[in-house]
Formats: C-alpha cells, structure tokens, sequence
C-alpha cells in the first residue's frame, strides 16, 4: 500500500466514524440498497460505497455523513442560486466531503473529490 493509499484509507475511517444512518434511500427488491441522495441512485450491496464515497452500507444499513463540517466561508449573496435576493448581503456557506459529480473544473476538488482522484 503507497502513501496516498493507506492515507485515503485512513481518511475513509475516520469518515466513516462520522456516519450515521441515512435517510434518503430505497430498498430494493433484491436486498440492495438504491441511494436516492443524488441523480446517480447508486445500487448498494454489502459494505458497497456510493459514487460519492462518503454513503456506504455496512450491516445492511445505508450509512451517510454527519457531524462535521469540512468548509465554512462566508460568501457574497451574489455568488449563490439566490442573489436577487437582499443584494450585497452575505450567505453562510457550509459543506462536507465527497460528490458524486467529477467535473474537470471542480473548483471544490479537495473536498469533493479527495477520496476519489489518485494524486500522481
């Protein structure tokens, strides 16, 4: 096991410890388990990981992340969804690790996507 490995799986660990049950899923009709978190409904056996790699089974359970934050910044309105809304006010940005997205201008990488890229 390299560096960057046995450090990504220590890093899963300790995300991991931070979990608890989640709630947006479906059982399915074979034992599996559809997370229903983001568009990729990922179809979850035993101790499967979601595409994201923070959401995983274990026991037949559908475990997701929970109590931390990995970014806390105080953002301008106008850089949200809502920036009509009170112009030149501030908006209380928060978020945890991975996504299930990966796209090539990912301005978010190292808390999206840590889990997943393979630094060269």
């Amino acid at each position: 096991m390299n560096d960057n490995s046995a450090a990504d799986a220590q890093l899963a660990a300790v995300l991991d410890e931070l979990s608890q049950p989640a709630r947006l899923f479906q059982p399915h009709r074979d034992g599996r388990i559809r997370c229903t978190a983001c568009g990729h409904r990922c179809l979850l056996g035993s101790n499967d990981r979601g595409r994201c790699l923070v959401r995983y089974t274990n026991a037949g359970t559908l475990m997701a992340p929970y109590g931390y934050v990995a970014g806390l910044h105080d953002d301008p309105i106008e850089k949200k969804p809502f920036y009509h809304f009170l112009p030149g006010s501030s908006a209380l940005t928060f978020g945890m690790l991975g996504c299930s997205g990966h796209c090539p201008f990912c301005q978010n990488w190292l808390t999206s996507q840590t889990l997943r890229d393979k630094q060269a």
